[in-house]
Protein backbone atom coordinates (compact mmCIF):
# COMPACT_ATOMS: atom_id res chain seq x y z
CA UNK A 1 0.00 0.00 0.00
CA UNK A 2 2.75 2.11 0.85
CA UNK A 3 4.51 1.43 -2.75
CA UNK A 4 1.41 2.69 -4.35
CA UNK A 5 0.78 5.63 -2.75
CA UNK A 6 4.79 6.65 -3.22
CA UNK A 7 4.08 5.92 -6.88
CA UNK A 8 0.98 7.94 -6.92
CA UNK A 9 2.59 10.92 -5.28
CA UNK A 10 5.77 10.93 -7.71
CA UNK A 11 3.42 10.80 -10.71
CA UNK A 12 1.46 13.60 -8.78
CA UNK A 13 4.78 15.76 -7.83
CA UNK A 14 5.84 14.85 -12.12
CA UNK A 15 2.24 16.02 -13.43
CA UNK A 16 2.33 19.15 -10.95
CA UNK A 17 5.96 19.90 -12.68
CA UNK A 18 4.85 19.42 -16.06
CA UNK A 19 1.53 21.72 -15.91
CA UNK A 20 3.67 23.92 -14.16
CA UNK A 21 6.73 24.17 -16.39
CA UNK A 22 4.28 23.99 -19.79
CA UNK A 23 5.87 21.23 -20.98
CA UNK A 24 3.53 20.05 -22.99
CA UNK A 25 6.50 18.38 -25.63
CA UNK A 26 6.79 21.75 -27.92
CA UNK A 27 9.38 24.44 -27.62
CA UNK A 28 8.61 27.97 -28.06
CA UNK A 29 10.99 29.80 -30.34
CA UNK A 30 12.89 33.04 -29.20
CA UNK A 31 12.98 35.92 -30.87
CA UNK A 32 12.43 39.88 -31.07
CA UNK A 33 8.51 39.38 -32.17
CA UNK A 34 5.29 37.39 -31.02
CA UNK A 35 4.73 35.79 -34.09
CA UNK A 36 7.40 33.91 -33.52
CA UNK A 37 5.82 32.13 -31.04
CA UNK A 38 5.11 28.65 -32.23
CA UNK A 39 1.31 27.01 -31.32
CA UNK A 40 1.06 23.71 -29.44
CA UNK A 41 -0.73 21.35 -31.71
CA UNK A 42 -3.52 19.58 -30.49
CA UNK A 43 -6.25 16.84 -31.57
CA UNK A 44 -9.74 17.54 -30.90
CA UNK A 45 -12.41 15.10 -30.66
CA UNK A 46 -15.63 16.17 -31.42
CA UNK A 47 -19.26 15.15 -32.67
CA UNK A 48 -20.62 16.69 -35.60
CA UNK A 49 -24.30 17.64 -35.90
CA UNK A 50 -25.59 14.41 -36.99
CA UNK A 51 -23.46 12.83 -34.25
CA UNK A 52 -20.69 11.25 -36.06
CA UNK A 53 -17.46 11.74 -34.01
CA UNK A 54 -14.10 12.91 -36.16
CA UNK A 55 -10.52 14.33 -35.42
CA UNK A 56 -9.78 17.54 -36.00
CA UNK A 57 -5.87 19.51 -35.20
CA UNK A 58 -6.16 22.70 -33.27
CA UNK A 59 -3.80 24.66 -31.47
CA UNK A 60 -3.06 26.78 -28.51
CA UNK A 61 -2.28 30.05 -28.94
CA UNK A 62 0.80 31.30 -26.80
CA UNK A 63 0.87 34.79 -25.81
CA UNK A 64 4.08 36.71 -24.66
CA UNK A 65 5.17 36.07 -21.02
CA UNK A 66 6.78 38.69 -18.60
CA UNK A 67 9.57 38.48 -20.53
CA UNK A 68 11.54 37.21 -23.63
CA UNK A 69 12.37 33.68 -22.37
CA UNK A 70 8.25 32.89 -21.61
CA UNK A 71 5.24 32.75 -23.53
CA UNK A 72 1.86 31.48 -21.77
CA UNK A 73 -1.59 30.14 -22.47
CA UNK A 74 -4.70 30.02 -20.12
CA UNK A 75 -6.87 26.76 -20.25
CA UNK A 76 -10.25 27.26 -19.81
CA UNK A 77 -9.78 24.88 -16.73
CA UNK A 78 -12.38 24.10 -14.24
CA UNK A 79 -12.03 22.02 -11.09
CA UNK A 80 -11.97 18.30 -11.17
CA UNK A 81 -8.55 17.61 -12.64
CA UNK A 82 -7.74 13.89 -12.13
CA UNK A 83 -5.61 11.03 -13.73
CA UNK A 84 -7.08 8.49 -15.67
CA UNK A 85 -5.46 5.02 -15.71
CA UNK A 86 -6.89 2.27 -18.21
CA UNK A 87 -4.95 -1.42 -17.47
CA UNK A 88 -2.72 -3.35 -20.07
CA UNK A 89 -5.05 -4.77 -22.39
CA UNK A 90 -8.02 -2.11 -21.30
CA UNK A 91 -10.76 -2.13 -24.71
CA UNK A 92 -13.58 0.70 -23.81
CA UNK A 93 -16.37 -0.35 -26.39
CA UNK A 94 -18.33 3.12 -28.08
CA UNK A 95 -18.40 5.87 -25.14
CA UNK A 96 -19.05 9.59 -24.78
CA UNK A 97 -17.04 12.08 -23.22
CA UNK A 98 -18.95 12.55 -19.80
CA UNK A 99 -17.97 15.92 -20.80
CA UNK A 100 -15.65 18.35 -22.85
CA UNK A 101 -12.30 17.92 -21.31
CA UNK A 102 -8.90 18.00 -22.20
CA UNK A 103 -6.50 14.30 -21.67
CA UNK A 104 -3.02 14.44 -21.62
CA UNK A 105 -1.33 11.37 -22.20
CA UNK A 106 1.90 10.70 -19.31
CA UNK A 107 2.12 6.85 -19.89
CA UNK A 108 1.74 4.24 -21.98
CA UNK A 109 -0.27 4.28 -25.32
CA UNK A 110 -3.80 4.08 -26.58
CA UNK A 111 -5.36 4.24 -29.95
CA UNK A 112 -8.87 5.68 -30.27
CA UNK A 113 -11.51 5.38 -32.86
CA UNK A 114 -13.91 7.52 -33.68
CA UNK A 115 -17.07 6.66 -35.15
CA UNK A 116 -15.89 7.90 -39.31
CA UNK A 117 -13.63 5.00 -38.60
CA UNK A 118 -10.64 6.95 -38.26
CA UNK A 119 -8.27 5.65 -35.62
CA UNK A 120 -5.06 7.11 -33.89
CA UNK A 121 -2.74 6.40 -31.23
CA UNK A 122 -1.70 8.71 -28.57
CA UNK A 123 1.55 8.30 -26.29
CA UNK A 124 2.90 10.11 -23.71
CA UNK A 125 3.63 14.43 -24.17
CA UNK A 126 0.21 13.94 -26.47
CA UNK A 127 -2.80 16.71 -25.45
CA UNK A 128 -6.04 15.40 -27.00
CA UNK A 129 -9.49 17.42 -26.29
CA UNK A 130 -12.30 14.87 -25.92
CA UNK A 131 -15.30 16.65 -27.20
CA UNK A 132 -17.44 14.17 -28.64
CA UNK A 133 -20.33 14.53 -25.59
CA UNK A 134 -23.28 13.43 -27.82
CA UNK A 135 -23.57 11.05 -30.76
CA UNK A 136 -22.16 7.66 -30.91
CA UNK A 137 -18.41 8.78 -29.07
CA UNK A 138 -15.30 6.90 -29.68
CA UNK A 139 -13.87 3.31 -28.69
CA UNK A 140 -10.47 3.76 -26.75
CA UNK A 141 -7.69 0.57 -26.47
CA UNK A 142 -5.01 0.53 -24.35
CA UNK A 143 -1.69 -0.57 -26.28
CA UNK A 144 1.33 -1.55 -25.98
CA UNK A 145 2.83 -3.37 -22.77
CA UNK A 146 2.41 -0.69 -19.60
CA UNK A 147 -1.09 0.74 -18.43
CA UNK A 148 -2.29 4.09 -19.96
CA UNK A 149 -2.01 6.86 -17.75
CA UNK A 150 -3.28 10.24 -18.52
CA UNK A 151 -4.33 13.40 -16.65
CA UNK A 152 -7.75 14.55 -17.86
CA UNK A 153 -8.69 18.45 -17.51
CA UNK A 154 -12.51 19.64 -17.99
CA UNK A 155 -12.81 23.13 -19.38
CA UNK A 156 -14.72 25.61 -17.95
CA UNK A 157 -18.72 26.51 -18.84
CA UNK A 158 -20.04 24.65 -21.38
CA UNK A 159 -18.38 22.14 -23.77
CA UNK A 160 -17.19 23.10 -26.49
CA UNK A 161 -19.04 21.09 -29.23
CA UNK A 162 -18.97 21.11 -32.99
CA UNK A 163 -17.26 21.94 -35.80
CA UNK A 164 -15.75 24.54 -36.33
Amino acid sequence: HAKAEFAMQRLHCRLTLFVLLGAFSQRVVLADTPESILPLTYVHVYADSAGASHFREEHFKFAPGRDANSAIHVLDAKGGATLLRLKVGAVEDWHNAPQAWFLIVLQGKSAVTTSDGQVRQFGPGSVVLLDDTTGKGHQTRVVGKIDHIAAVIPIADAPVTGAK
